[in-house]
């Protein structure tokens, strides 16, 4: 009878062992392995019920054993645990697992505009021209017949820049002055130094103006200036490149009207108006109820900015225009606030 128990106590223990050493023990398989073998209803304590038959010195025997096997076990319990926390917590590297994606950026929405823009430019054999941000008033004003004392320099409160260690005297000074460009005009000027007609040019760039910032105006802002110098060139071929270009970036439905203005370098000048294409003419408060925006401002080259162009105003004609980058995207979009572009929030720049 006593062997009988003690073959039990060890089939017992050994049973246990063997569930203790499969997988991983987590710490709630081992309670699960505690109730079943060490629980007051567990297999051990099952044994210690058949021990009340035997002799006293049985009885002795058998309680030592299964009291040695009982606490072997909770041993062997704690140890596999302890050994599971060990190996979860070992750092491994497993080289073909993809790494984790970074992060990429993508282009500032008014460089994808511009883009836009351009691309729509060079179908109609446009040259894409950039040059300086920093400009002298001569080609930002003089050159553009903007003189000094005329009245069309005070549409720009101009950012101007202080020039230390000046080698020569300059009688004028005005005209020797540093200036942050105020429009991307003065790049006309440069790029017909460098060319004769007939061109086709277009300049995308950054232009700065000293103005009170609002949801429709900044301090810098981009501007997309246009240029066609040829023989027989009039307001009419003006009229086709531009509603051309409207419409390849607002839809065929797109109409524009042109209405009389003033600009100091074309005569006659032209503000250019585009059909609304929020309420299609209806009248809405985006066009002020009149059904028409008011997109840019161009006109035929005046012909004393020619002659600074060194091109003779009598043999040859030309347009140009500007259009202002921002506003443009503003309506694309339909974003209220100029600002927005400028703030690098990235909640609005991933919009884009």
């Amino acid at each position: 009878m006593t062997s009988d128990v003690i073959k039990k106590l060890n089939k017992i223990y050994a049973e246990a062992l063997e569930e203790v050493g499969k997988g991983k023990l987590y710490a709630q398989r081992r309670v699960e392995l505690e109730i079943k073998y060490l629980g007051r209803k567990g297999k051990l304590n099952d044994v210690f019920k058949e021990m009340a038959v035997l002799s006293d010195s049985a009885r002795k025997e058998v309680g030592v054993l299964a009291n040695k096997l009982k606490s072997d076990l909770k041993l062997q319990l704690g140890q596999a645990q302890l050994q599971n926390k060990k190996s979860a917590t070992t750092i491994t590297f497993d080289e073909t697992i993809p790494g984790a994606r970074p992060k990429i950026g993508s282009l500032h929405p008014i460089t994808q505009f511009l883009e836009r823009i351009m691309a729509v430019f060079s179908t109609l054999g446009f040259e894409i021209v950039e040059d300086r941000e920093v400009e002298t008033t001569v080609y930002n004003f003089d050159k553009l017949n903007i003189a000094f004392d005329h009245p069309a320099r005070d549409m720009w409160d101009t950012f101007y820049i202080k020039i230390k260690n000046k080698k020569e005297k300059i009688k004028n000074k005005e005209e020797s002055s540093l200036v942050l460009r105020t429009h991307t005009s003065p790049v006309q000027i440069r790029a017909m130094e460098k060319r004769r007609p007939p061109v086709r040019l277009v300049v995308p760039g950054r232009v700065y103006r000293h103005e009170a910032t609002d949801a429709s105006h900044e301090t810098n802002f981009y501007q997309l200036e246009g240029l066609v110098i040829d023989r027989n060139i009039s307001v009419a071929n003006m009229i086709y490149v531009l509603h051309t270009v409207l419409k390849q970036l607002f839809g065929d439905k797109v109409k524009i009207r042109i209405r009389p203005s003033f600009f100091p370098f074309v005569e006659p000048g032209h503000e250019v108006d585009m059909s609304c294409i929020i309420c299609e003419q209806k009248g809405c408060s985006v066009c002020s109820g009149t059904g028409w925006l008011e997109m840019l401002g161009a006109g035929m080259v005046h012909p004393v900015v020619l002659k600074n162009m060194k091109v003779d105003p009598d043999k040859y004609s030309g347009f140009a225009f500007g259009m202002g980058v921002d506003r443009l995207i503003m309506l694309y979009h339909g974003i209220n606030d100029i600002r927005l572009s400028y703030s690098g929030d990235l909640r609005f720049l991933k919009q884009f």
